[in-house]
């Protein structure tokens, strides 16, 4: 198979299951586990695991969101290239789509008496920005890592902690109460379908020059 062809299939299918989860979530104001799962995360309270995920989500969160991507994107110009750098505010002014679907979706957030919340957000709840954000851009950040980074060992510990990294914001949100994990579940598949587009166009213009 092409590469042009499975970067297709990749997009394609990533953009069918992210419609259909969106659909159901216009109509379901909860996915079946989403309550078990949260009241499970939130079972695991400590000072420290609070004040992470407090942390993580304040910094990915907001005008900071715009700070990372700047620093992100300063970094990838000094050591992967102009065109490479280019795509990260890319990727930033692409997450504003998310405001879009939240409006179009229009699910509620996980409500008090419910769940612990433990952060008051007044927007609607799918997908999570958060996640959408993570994906998109740091997924982003992950794949030009992996493609430029020559030294393997480093490699991997930069693609490793990245991607754990994707998946605390994530639970971050979760165990806050702001969001059930089908919000962030639909962040993610919306961003990385968005993230494979950009990677396939990217290969696309390198397999051109």
């Amino acid at each position: 198979m092409q590469k042009n062809t499975r970067y297709k299939l990749i997009v394609g299918f990533l953009a069918i299951l992210a419609s259909v989860v969106s659909i159901y979530a216009r109509f379901a104001a909860q996915f079946p586990g989403d309550l078990y799962l949260t009241l499970r995360l939130q079972s695991l309270d400590s000072p420290f695991l609070l004040s992470l995920m407090q942390w993580v989500s304040f910094i990915f969160g907001g005008w900071r969101s715009v700070l990372v991507v700047i620093v992100i994107g300063i970094l990838v110009w000094w050591r992967a290239g102009r065109l490479e750098a280019i795509l990260i505010p890319v990727a930033g002014l692409l997450t504003l789509i998310n405001t879009i679907l939240k409006l179009a979706i229009e699910r509620p957030r996980p409500s008090a008496d419910l769940v612990r919340v433990l952060s008051h957000e007044r927007d609607y709840g799918f997908p999570s920005g958060h996640a959408f954000f993570a994906i998109l851009v740091l997924g982003l950040l992950a794949y030009l890592v992996f493609i430029n980074m020559k030294n393997n060992r480093l490699r991997t510990i930069f693609l490793v902690g990245l991607i754990a990294l994707i998946l605390l914001i994530g639970a971050s949100r979760v165990y806050l109460g702001v969001h059930w994990p089908s919000d962030v579940v639909g962040g993610y598949l919306i961003g990385g379908a968005f993230l494979s587009t950009l990677v396939w166009l990217h290969q696309a213009f390198i397999d051109r020059c």
